[in-house]
């Protein structure tokens, strides 16, 4: 009995001690819905993410977390579960990201993230992309991320990815609305099948109940088929 109250009393610690700052994606960043932004954990902390995307009916989970100041390490995967779909496989997503340039609003961050694929998949070679991003400060049209994205390992028949995101304060600092652009789908042939266009946008809402979990309501793709939408969560713990 006295071991569970110290277990319990150390959950609520853990809790009590853990503000949220930002979004972790669908694939593993500390960012928006699927993009990444400058900014990474707060050392110690793990964000774990997950939800459901109705169409064609996956769940995802995703994790980030920091052992070095302004040093990120992430991990992202998505589970398949409807029949009949296009796609056969989604790849385990693998990241680290390092925010190297701070001076006042201004941020740079540089990432790499690998797409670990499987036989199912049936693509040769390992999807590896790096990216740099930026962010500043816009004053009141929120805080806004822009960034490139270079991609090897594969033939995607394009090299270069482009994304902007801004993230928006509209119910003081509960509510915010997130809205996302980019050229390039989040998986390579595979995952959500969002690659057939090459212009995405998503946008949504995060509702931030406390400092240590929030719920997120996400509408992809948005510019051409709206493909889907989705319901998530994420809960933040201060382990270290």
């Amino acid at each position: 009995m006295k071991n569970g109250k110290i277990i319990l009393l150390t959950v609520l610690f853990l809790f009590s001690t853990a503000p949220l700052f930002a979004n972790t994606s669908i694939t593993g960043y500390y960012g928006y819905f699927t993009i990444p932004i400058t900014n990474t954990p707060s050392r110690g902390a793990i964000h774990i993410n997950t939800g459901y995307i109705f169409t064609p009916g996956n769940f995802y989970i995703s994790m980030n977390t920091s052992v070095l100041k302004n040093w990120e390490l992430s991990a992202g995967k998505e589970i398949l579960t409807g029949e009949g779909q296009e796609i056969s496989a989604a790849p385990f997503i693998l990241g680290t990201k390092y925010m190297f340039y701070r001076k006042g609003g201004f941020q740079a961050a540089a990432a790499l993230q690998a797409e670990l694929l499987g036989k199912a998949a049936n693509i040769d070679g390992i999807p590896v992309s790096l990216y740099g991003v930026i962010s500043e400060s816009a004053g009141k049209l929120g805080y806004v991320n822009i960034g490139l994205c270079y991609i090897m390992g594969i033939d995607a028949g394009y090299a270069i990815n482009f994304f902007i995101g801004i993230r928006k304060a509209v119910i003081g600092d509960k509510l915010f609305a997130i809205g996302e652009f980019t050229n390039y789908s989040i998986r390579q042939d595979i995952g959500l099948p969002w690659d057939d266009e090459r212009g995405i946008f998503n946008g949504g809402v995060v509702l931030e109940l406390t400092d240590f979990l929030k719920f997120k309501f996400t509408a992809y793709d948005l510019l051409d088929k709206f493909l889907t939408v989705g319901l998530g969560g994420e809960l933040r713990l201060k382990v270290f």
